[in-house]
């Protein structure tokens, strides 16, 4: 065990005393720990427990200098390592090793449950042991800095948008889902997840659908010439390319930039859309924002009795037909609850000797839950002048029964004066070359008391229209 113990030594000492600034022979040391072992060998017998006690110590004092005999450097182990003052772990200037690995690692000293002092082997070994000062690791600062600064940075970073970015962003983002108000059983919220992208989007949208962007106007449909206009809109007729069939396209005149304006011209859409297909309802296909443009694609009729645009005058028996396919129309829209609000000869079309309602850009429900904006006043009744919206569905019986008294009358309303006055009162002229049943019935659609005004569904019922259903059987 002796010669164990001293080639152990030799080669641990030759290792830690090469840096001493006082090396001493390694000779030296080992004959004082010789003679002390032999001093301890002498003065015990082998069979005490002392010297089974002194065994175990040797052996787990060889076991310690075999371990850093044989262990080969790893990367955590520090290069130019030094021995560390009574090796005490508690010491606060210890130096995290470095990693070739991970050269970015952070300082982090982990400490251990029962800290404890370890000693060295003899006190021969502590005297001769210098104490070596290491200088205070700054990598972990250093490091911490710069990943701040990164961090800093990347922040910065984040709040730029490059536009090429935000446009190509746009391009392929869907647009919003609104709810439509004259569903009863729609959601009650709004589906838009990329409402805080669409913001940013706002400003590029003319750009990339106008100019040299591409048109779905243009791309879908062939102009062909324009077939009306008025105050918000241009309807125009169209062959639409991939199946050849002709159409109306009703796009705004004004830039609708914000998002109240978009909504409020959503309207005529969404009813539409709501209302589904009827057959005296001009009929309803798509619609699609481009440019800042709503446009709505629609059923193309033969015509309009707009007085303005026609010179035909209308015997009584073509008079009750409009009236009649028109009156279901308006039953049909108010068992939806919905109220036209519009109904004038500019907006009843006529299809293969088919009478249809369209222009529905001031439909409302008859709820009263939207807002309420009034057609053309010539064609109101006193109470929507006067803001009582009690009987909505009313109004349009009104506006339907003034209509028809224009187009008997074969001249456009006067917009103000006596006679405009008398309307809106009830009191009619007489209408020679017509029936006094007929008369009755205008004179009770124009009563200046909504409640005395036939609703849809009682016009429809009405006797005098017996000849004209027996006609539509056959």
């Amino acid at each position: 065990m002796k010669g164990t113990l001293e080639m152990h030594l030799q080669v641990q000492l030759g290792q830690n005393l090469q840096s001493s600034s006082n090396p001493i022979p390694p000779s030296r040391c080992c004959k004082n720990l010789l003679e002390e072992s032999d001093a301890a060998d002498i003065h015990l017998p082998s069979s005490s427990p002392r010297t089974a006690d002194i065994d175990i110590a040797l052996d787990d004092r060889d076991f310690i200098l075999s371990q850093d005999f044989f262990c080969t450097p790893d990367y955590i182990t520090p290069d130019n390592q030094h021995v560390l003052k009574a090796f005490d772990c508690n010491e606060e200037n210890i130096p995290c090793p470095k990693s070739p690995e991970k050269l970015t690692t952070l300082k982090n000293k982990r400490y251990r449950q029962g800290d404890c002092s370890l000693h060295p082997l003899s006190p021969t070994l502590s005297s001769i042991q210098p104490t070596v000062e290491l200088g205070k690791d700054t990598s972990g600062i250093d490091e911490g800095k710069m990943e701040k600064a990164a961090t800093a940075g990347s922040r910065r970073n984040q709040s730029y948008v490059s536009q090429s970015a935000i446009a190509l962003r746009c391009r392929v983002m869907p647009p919003p889902c609104i709810k439509n108000p004259y569903i009863k059983d729609a959601s009650e919220v709004e589906s838009d997840p990329l409402g805080n992208q669409r913001s940013k989007c706002a400003g590029f949208f003319s750009v990339i659908t106008g100019g040299d962007g591409l048109s779905r106007y243009h791309t879908d449909f062939h102009e062909i010439e324009q077939i009306g206009s008025g105050n918000f809109s241009r309807v125009f007729k169209v062959l639409k390319r991939i199946d050849g069939c002709l159409y109306a396209v009703k796009h705004s005149i004004k830039k609708l930039y914000q998002d109240a304006e978009r909504r409020r011209a959503l309207m005529e859409v969404q009813s539409l859309a709501a209302l589904g297909s009827h057959e005296n309802i001009v009929g309803y296909y798509s619609s699609w924002f481009e440019s800042e443009h709503l446009y709505i694609q629609l059923e193309l009729c033969d015509y309009s009795l707009s007085i303005n645009e026609s010179t035909q005058f209308f015997t009584e028996g073509e008079v009750l037909e409009a009236l009649y396919q028109i009156a279901k129309a308006l039953q049909f829209v108010h068992e939806k609850g919905i109220a036209h609000l519009d109904v004038k000869p500019d907006n009843i079309y006529v299809k293969n000797g088919v009478y249809k309602l369209g222009d529905f850009g001031c439909a409302t429900l008859l709820d009263r839950s939207l807002p309420i904006e009034e057609g053309d006043a010539r064609y109101m009744p006193q109470e929507i002048l006067n803001e009582k919206y009690d009987h909505l569905d009313k109004v349009d019986i009104f506006s339907l029964g003034v209509a028809i008294y224009e187009l008997i009358r074969g001249s456009p309303l006067p917009e103000s004066g006596p006679q405009c006055l008398n309307l809106k009162e009830g009191r009619l002229p007489l209408l020679p070359s017509h029936s006094l049943q007929f008369q009755n019935l205008l004179k009770v659609m124009v009563d200046p008391d909504p409640v005395r005004r036939p609703s849809a569904k009682e016009l429809v019922e009405n006797p005098i229209f017996d000849q004209v259903r027996r006609r539509t059987r056959t």
